[in-house]
């Protein structure tokens, strides 16, 4: 099998651990239950992601980190102005948590596609190095895509929806392997599309999700605060283990 068609299906393997939430889905959980929790992981997979990892690796990769932070900002400010247009063409609605479902979407996008970018980038070194990055990347997602659906579903996405929905953010990995393989250019910017990255996920967290905890029902009790620390934790056993 031709390198590039190798390196294409091992990076759609990747996509589909997108399709996590399938689990809930057969087993017929509704988008408002548990939806607590689903927000309170989702917030604390993010903010590990960006901190214990994007940012670390942006900044080794950029050896010395010029224009990590500034990229970063600019995501920030580019999620804050969409968010401003959201407000504007949208029916309101009471929860801060609400446009989080179409930033994730964005956000989740940018990070599937440098995911393909790396896993391009290895094939391109040997296919062995290649398949070792797939497994890593695979086992990595699959706390963020867990995290990824219940922010779709307890944003107010039906499950098959939202699925769907993951699964074709899921596949902006195949964008970035192609882009990879083929525009040598892509590899030399990875460093600022992790920072942008890390910058949205931040943003994410911080501007939807935290506060929507804060105003739930739930504000202080371990229905927020043990889904928290679980997605913190979790993700730090990742890039501990298979950073």
């Amino acid at each position: 099998m031709p390198l590039i068609a190798q390196a294409l299906v091992a990076t759609f393997f990747v996509s589909a651990v997108s399709l996590v939430g399938i689990v809930f889905v057969l087993a017929g959980r509704g988008a408002s239950e548990g939806g607590v929790v689903f927000l309170s992981f989702a917030a604390g997979v993010l903010l590990a992601t960006a901190l214990l990892e994007l940012f670390p690796e942006a900044i080794e990769k950029a050896a010395g980190g010029g224009g990590v932070f500034a990229s970063a900002l600019g995501a920030m400010v580019g999620f804050f102005l969409l968010e401003r247009l959201l407000h504007g063409s949208i029916e309101h609605h009471a929860s801060p948590a609400f446009n989080s479902r179409y930033l994730i979407l964005i956000g989740g996008g940018l990070h599937n596609f440098i995911d393909g970018i790396v896993i391009g980038a290895s094939f391109l070194v040997n296919p062995g190095l290649g398949l070792a990055t797939t497994v890593a990347v695979a086992a990595h997602e699959i706390p963020r895509e867990f995290a990824d659906y219940g922010i779709l579903v307890s944003c107010g996405f039906r499950p098959k929806v939202a699925l769907l929905l993951n699964f074709l953010s899921g596949l902006a990995a195949m964008l970035g392997c192609f882009a990879s393989l083929s525009l040598g250019f892509v590899d030399q910017h990875v460093p600022l599309f992790l920072a942008a990255t890390a910058g949205m996920f931040l943003y994410i967290a911080g501007s939807n999700l935290i506060p929507e905890l804060h105003h739930s029902r739930h504000h202080g009790s371990w229905a927020c605060t043990l889904p928290f620390l679980g997605g913190v934790g979790l993700t730090a056993v990742g890039v501990t283990f298979l950073g």
